[in-house]
């Protein structure tokens, strides 16, 4: 691989990392430009995982020593996660991966307009929900996927924290980080398994990853659910619309 592009994944990997941490979905920012860069989708999934891990774990970690997490709570669907990410990671190669990369867009479309249209959403916690266990039906769900595909799976995860849980913004995201990144661990000690790896340009995009991902979940407590709420909304918009014209167009 010529050395620009890793001087333009490392650009790109730091950008990810401090849209992770506002919202999610550094994995559009990223992935991308794997796949332009030429090498094989299988690399360039498994480098895609080993450097989210980074990203998501500089958020969740900092997120957590600002008293932003509950462990107590969020274990257990750390747990669920991991089992559901490792079976998806599975199962990537069984199955047809294209027919959720056609449904995802409306997915997306779906919670921007929840977000958006949705007065009850800021940074404080409603009452709990008596479903705590739908939610971890939904986080086990989702976490399939993020092990499968991944692709959006930080604002997915987001969204149902603050949909079934009850959780305010700067809580939901916090607890979401850890959520992430147990299921890109998960994925990745399986790709690392199958040796699919691109070590070199994995940890130069941990470096950015990093660096971004700290940024950004400052900005996020700093700024609370001003600053997320829109870039929740403008984010989901956005892959949808990358989405749609990738897969009808």
């Amino acid at each position: 691989m010529a050395i620009y592009w890793y001087i333009i994944l490392f650009i790109a990997a730091t950008f990810g990392g401090l849209v992770g941490s506002l919202s999610g979905g550094a994995g559009m920012i990223t992935m991308p430009l794997l796949l332009l860069s030429g090498i094989n989708p299988l690399y360039a999934l498994a480098t895609n995982k080993l450097q989210a891990c980074v990203g998501s774990f500089t958020g969740a970690a900092h997120y957590y020593s600002q008293g932003l997490v509950d462990m107590r709570q969020t274990r257990v669907r750390i747990i669920i996660s991991v089992i559901g990410a490792s079976i998806g990671a599975i199962s990537v190669q069984f199955v047809r991966v294209e027919i959720l990369s056609k449904i995802l867009p409306f997915v997306m479309i779906a919670i921007g307009l929840y977000f958006l249209l949705s007065p009850s959403i800021s940074d404080k916690d409603r009452a709990k929900s008596p479903k705590q266990w739908l939610l971890l039906i939904a986080c086990a769900g989702a976490s399939f996927y993020g092990g499968l595909l991944g692709v959006g799976i930080g604002t997915i995860i987001l969204s149902l924290l603050v949909g079934i849980g009850g959780y305010g913004l700067s809580r939901a995201l916090g607890d979401s980080r850890w959520i992430v990144f147990s299921i890109n661990v998960a994925s990745t000690l399986l790709f690392i398994i199958g040796g699919n790896v691109l070590w070199l340009l994995g940890i130069t995009m941990c470096v950015g990853q990093a660096i971004g991902a700290r940024f950004g979940a400052k900005l996020a407590i700093k700024h609370g659910a001003k600053i997320i709420k829109p870039i929740v909304i403008c984010l989901c918009f956005i892959i949808s619309a990358q989405l749609i014209f990738k897969e009808f167009f």
